[in-house]
């Protein structure tokens, strides 16, 4: 089914039938129990060990809702109908982590304003996440970092992508669901502790899953759109003309098998200049529009042949191509990156973490006794570096300790 705007119920209703159907209905009831096996647990425990336990075993239980969560948007984003489908469906690592951060961050938030303010700032600040949260989590879920997702142009790339009804049904609707478990927390303020517990969980894992299928059908229901409205391939010029091909991608766009279709064109034919321009287009595309973030490195590799000063104009997307080659475990590709992002964007405010994740990855490579990682080590040194940043910074210089011992 194509959700739109105008079938917003409908839509509704379609990530319901699939928050309820096998296998993902198990899953509000199995969290349920082991809320309560943790609550009677934590009971029997010293008021300090049975308060740790609750607080690892609740991340724990969030960081599994968002594991299935993500799962499950992703398989609706790609219009995955049948679970024997879900295996060609790849869930980008670390997502669950990040999803978990990113709410608690804002449960947290939530928790401090009411504390500080009660309801006149609690209400303002609820709306206010539930017009961010939609946005910030399709970033997590197409595989990019935390600091990405709290980006407000990550946000507005989103929307603009949704269109302003279907995102503003979707921050309405978690805006109900929030509201529906503060409902249920007052309604049974007087209840047992493990008993208020399971039923809010229940209800908040049901209704998050309801959610992110409801993302997920947005994403598929607006990606077939951008298909049906790309231009016919009778009035694309055939392979035999790069110029006039390159010429008409440039000016009417096309779908990824187009853009594949012009940039091996453009390599046969020697065509480097056109390459390299196209190669902006193309690489932002893969990341941005059809969400290949894998195909897209391939593609900057191939252009770093062609240039080795290739860089991206958009530092954002640079980043995520940096990311991506990391989680390949392509160390010298990710220090050709981030080399090219500190030459094209050298004020960048993330330059300092850019360097240590260059020189990290000569360290994965064996060349961190270059003069190049020698350059970027003395930069660091002079950076303003955050706790952890400074860690990373000290295992560093360790391993470059141990390679001049083992050098001698």
């Amino acid at each position: 089914m194509v959700v739109t705007s105008s079938s917003s119920v409908s839509g509704l209703t379609a990530a319901w039938r699939w928050a309820l159907a096998p296998p993902w209905r198990y899953v509000p009831p199995s969290l349920a129990l082991a809320v309560i096996a943790v609550e009677m647990l934590a009971a029997v425990l010293p008021r300090f060990l049975g308060g740790l336990l609750i607080l690892v075993s609740m991340l724990a239980l969030w960081a599994l809702l968002f594991t299935l969560a993500s799962r499950l948007l992703l398989l609706r984003a790609a219009g995955v109908r049948r679970m024997r489908q879900a295996a060609s469906v790849d869930l980008p690592p670390g997502i669950a982590v990040r999803h978990t951060v990113l709410w608690v961050l804002a449960s947290l938030l939530l928790a401090l304003i009411h504390g500080g303010t009660g309801l006149a700032g609690l209400v303002p600040a609820s709306l206010v996440l539930a017009l961010i949260l939609p946005g910030a989590t399709m970033v997590l879920s197409a595989g990019q970092s935390l600091s990405d997702a709290l980006y407000p142009p990550e946000w507005l790339q989103n929307l603009r992508r949704l269109g302003v009804v279907d995102y503003l049904v979707l921050s309405a609707w978690l805006a109900v669901y929030a509201l529906i478990y503060l409902v249920v927390s007052g309604v049974l303020a007087d209840a047992p502790g493990w008993l208020r517990n399971a039923l809010q969980m229940t209800w908040w894992s049901a209704g998050l899953l309801a959610w992110f299928a409801h993302v997920g059908l947005l994403l598929h229901a607006h990606r077939q759109t951008d298909d049906r409205a790309a231009p016919p391939p009778s009035n694309v010029p055939s392979v035999d003309d790069p110029v006039a091909l390159f010429e008409h991608v440039l000016r009417n766009g096309g779908d990824a098998s187009l853009h594949r279709k012009l940039a091996r064109t453009l390599e046969a034919a020697g065509e480097d200049r056109r390459a390299l321009i196209h190669g902006q287009v193309h690489v932002q595309a893969l990341v941005l529009t059809f969400e290949r973030p894998t195909e897209a490195l391939e593609q900057a590799d191939r252009l770093l042949a062609l240039d080795p000063r290739f860089s991206l104009d958009d530092p954002v997307v640079m980043r995520h191509l940096i990311q991506t080659a990391g989680r390949l475990g392509t160390p010298e590709l990710v220090a050709r990156l981030c080399r090219n992002y500190l030459a094209r964007f050298p004020g960048s405010l993330v330059a300092a973490d850019i360097r240590l994740t260059a020189c990290e990855a000569l360290a994965d490579a064996g060349r961190l006794n270059t003069q190049q990682a020698r350059d970027w080590l003395d930069a660091l040194a002079d950076d303003d570096l955050d706790a952890a940043q400074a860690r990373r910074l000290e295992r560093l210089w360790q391993d470059v300790s141990r390679s001049v011992r083992q050098d001698q």
